[in-house]
């Protein structure tokens, strides 16, 4: 499995410092957080603010950004799930659910759906809707 990295996009918006660690915490786990890592990612945004040093404050709006658009929903939300979180290696695998399954076979039987609506769906010329 390749390694997480921060998006190119996010690179200019928030402190190297602080992507180097997030980076470790998604790979590894939690035993790399600063303080304010932690509350970031445990969902305490007021608290990661009152943590965070000038550079952090400033880049806190991305950050939230970043950390809610890219990162593995298991590993931040609340102090448990970031605490608990053992990096990618130890993720459980992406498993699809039963319903999605079901929503393909459905599509697959009843073939491409684009172009003209069927013959019993067309209304007679100049009938009023």
């Amino acid at each position: 499995m390749k390694p997480f990295e921060i998006a190119a996009r996010w690179r200019d918006q928030i402190p190297a410092t602080t992507a180097h660690l997030l980076e470790l915490h998604v790979n590894h786990g939690a035993g790399v957080l600063s303080g304010f890592s932690l509350q970031l990612l445990s969902g305490d945004a007021f608290g990661a603010a009152c943590s965070a040093d000038a550079e952090n404050r400033a880049a806190l709006g991305a950050l939230l950004a970043m950390v809610a658009q890219d990162f593995p929903l298991e590993c931040y939300g609340s102090r448990e799930s970031v605490q608990q979180w053992r990096g990618l290696k130890h993720a459980p695998p992406f498993e699809v659910p039963d319903s999605w399954t079901a929503t393909v076979e459905e599509l697959r039987r009843e073939g491409p759906q684009y172009g003209e609506p069927k013959t019993e769906e067309k209304s007679a010329p100049g009938a009023v809707h």
